[in-house]
């Protein structure tokens, strides 16, 4: 199969495109390496922004997997950051449809839903809380007004991530931001008091549903990505401090905004796909903490 990957330098980019060559695919990777990061780059990166992409870049290309995003939610408040991320959705979208490319797979978040009670079905209402969300939605919408009208035998997914982790993570993120924290015998800072939920979702299993999707004939409209487990980030600190054997907590002030519980409901993927047996979350999290240390040097650590 041929694929052309767009953030294929970033976190789930990355390993996707690691997995895909060593299964004996050809992809084309593409980042614009605009957020810095110690992470390894891909062989062959072509570094450019996707806005860039044309229907000749796309053409004769069987599927394209487009996870490039700013993803910060704090930093989607700041102007600018919205509009980023949905002129290169629609860039992409629009440029896919105008191509001979046969599938299109867009990155989506769980961060669409907003404050609803879990676990959440791919069903659920969009019910945004910022920027960056409310411009995943909008993408999704997009995707919805362009779809109908693609040839027969054309198609157009959307895979919901919820909180993907594992070694080669940026620090920005809860895991990393803790695990760092705890290895160089600083903190671990929880945002409120800690009862916030989050579906956190190691890489490698996020990966192998990934891979799954894009071997099936047809995509879905819309699948999660999660593990379907909640974890409050008061118990994902204390298991990374198991994990790390050391570590204290301290608190700041909650996140404006902030969203109780993420959950996914991942009948229609286990259905779908099958069923991703993950790893109990104290070992994944002493996989990553062992892992990192010696493959991962984060910006700024002191170790």
């Amino acid at each position: 199969m041929s694929l052309l990957i767009t953030g294929a330098a970033g976190f789930i980019g990355s390993a996707l495109t690691h997995a895909l060559r060593a299964a004996g695919h050809t992809i084309t990777a593409i980042d614009d390496l605009s957020v810095a990061s110690p992470r390894p780059h891909p062989d062959g990166l072509q570094i450019r922004d996707v806005r860039s992409l044309t229907t000749a870049d796309l053409d004769g290309t069987d599927t394209v997997v487009h996870l490039a995003a700013h993803k910060s939610v704090p930093a989607s408040f700041e102007v600018g950051a919205f509009e980023h991320n949905v002129a290169t959705d629609r860039h992409l979208i629009h440029t896919f449809t105008a191509s001979t490319a046969r599938r299109l797979l867009l990155a989506s978040s769980c961060e669409v839903y907003g404050q609803q009670t879990g676990p959440l079905a791919e069903t659920a209402r969009h019910a945004p809380r910022s920027p960056y969300a409310a411009g995943k939605t909008a993408t999704e919408h997009l995707a919805g007004i362009y779809r109908p009208a693609l040839e027969n035998g054309r198609q157009l997914g959307i895979v919901r991530f919820f909180n993907t982790f594992g070694p080669h993570e940026d620090p920005d993120a809860v895991v990393p931001a803790f695990l760092d924290a705890a290895a160089d015998n600083r903190p671990l800072v929880i945002e409120g008091d800690g009862s916030q939920a989050r579906d956190f979702t190691h890489i490698d299993d996020a990966v192998t549903l990934l891979t799954r999707i894009l071997h099936v004939p047809e995509f879905l409209p819309v699948v999660n990505c999660g593990s379907g487990r909640a974890v409050t980030i008061r118990a994902l600190a204390d298991a990374v401090i198991r994990a790390a054997g050391r570590g204290t907590i301290t608190h700041t002030e909650p996140r404006p905004n902030e969203i109780a519980s993420f959950t996914a409901d991942m009948t229609l993927s286990t259905i779908t796909y099958g069923r991703i047996e993950h790893r109990p979350l104290d070992e994944a999290l002493a996989d990553t903490l062992q892992q990192r240390s010696l493959t991962w040097t984060p910006a700024g650590a002191t170790r």
